[in-house]
């Protein structure tokens, strides 16, 4: 186990502040995040560094001797951190944005090279992305799922519905489709048909699945490809089926590359949504991306 320098940080803002949620508005993280690198340093040093109350975190006396060894080195990095950034000139700030491969590919990877500050990103869940936020390792998320928690904002920017969607090659089978009121036949006629899905995960074609018939699929997709756009392009050069958001096969639909084969009995419509701190330093990065991701949807 390796040392974190941010640990060591934490831990000095909560001896000074005294409290954890005073040592999260300090360093513009969450509690949470705050909770994490505390408990990360006392398994790492093997002690307790604070006796726990209900008002106060008070430092245990190995927690006074460590803050005594660090506090001074601490100050000294923050100093040479500083005078470093202005001899270096303009200081280029570091933005870490997360969001599902396929948005970052269709709408922002082309706005890149305008940025003016550093841009980390990072591919995972939505429940694994919101974690993220709430911890602070990462400043701007776009997800389909929100998280109580009075530190995170989650502010609506579009709405994804879901489709079945059919390969260029099905011309064929789709004039042969039985009528999707006979529930059952339909239902069974969709199983025999070749299935696409991502590596990712199965939530897509389940939620459309039960949301129409109300149970779980019991069939496997027969090609397991590597995202979204993968689907997309399998498509369009033979046949198969696969659910996939709206926004994400405009082009593919225009082009007549890919065929929208139902939307569901009801649509399966998924809120999305910009998962941000409320208090954070890098504000005016994080509007300006959001702004640009908001032309990009809105077109």
């Amino acid at each position: 186990m390796v040392a974190n320098l941010e640990w060591f940080r934490t831990f000095k803002a909560i001896y000074e502040t005294g409290t954890m949620s005073g040592a999260a508005k300090e360093l513009y993280i969450s509690q949470p995040g705050v909770g994490l690198h505390l408990n990360a340093l006392e398994a790492y040093t093997g002690f307790a560094l604070f006796e726990r109350t209900a008002r106060k975190m008070i430092p245990t006396e190995r927690g006074s001797l460590l803050y005594q060894q660090i506090n001074a080195s601490l100050v000294n990095l923050t100093d040479i951190e500083g005078r470093f950034k202005k001899k270096s000139g303009e200081e280029r700030l570091t933005v870490s944005v997360g969001m599902c491969v396929e948005t970052f590919q269709q709408a922002l990877e082309k706005h890149i090279p305008t940025l003016d500050f550093n841009l980390i990103m990072q591919f995972d869940s939505n429940e694994k992305l919101v974690t993220a936020l709430e911890n602070g390792a990462i400043d701007l998320i776009l997800t389909s799922e929100t998280r109580g928690n009075n530190l995170l904002s989650f502010t609506p920017y579009t709405t994804e519905k879901l489709m079945l969607i059919a390969g260029k090659e099905m011309k064929k089978e789709l004039e042969e489709m039985p009528d999707m009121q006979d529930f059952k036949t339909f239902k069974k006629w969709l199983k025999e048909q070749l299935w696409y899905n991502t590596a990712a995960d199965m939530k897509l074609l389940i939620k459309f699945w039960e949301q129409n018939f109300k149970e779980l699929p019991d069939f496997l997709p027969n090609y397991i490809v590597p995202n979204k756009f993968s689907i997309i392009r399998c498509l369009s050069a033979g046949k198969g089926l696969a659910v996939l958001p709206d926004y994400l096969c405009q082009k593919a639909l225009e082009t007549d590359e890919i065929t929208v084969v139902w939307e569901g009995y009801s649509p399966v419509e998924n809120p999305l949504y910009f998962g941000k701190r409320k208090k954070t330093l890098l504000m005016k990065e994080i509007l300006h991306l959001e702004n640009l991701l908001l032309k990009e949807f809105s077109k």
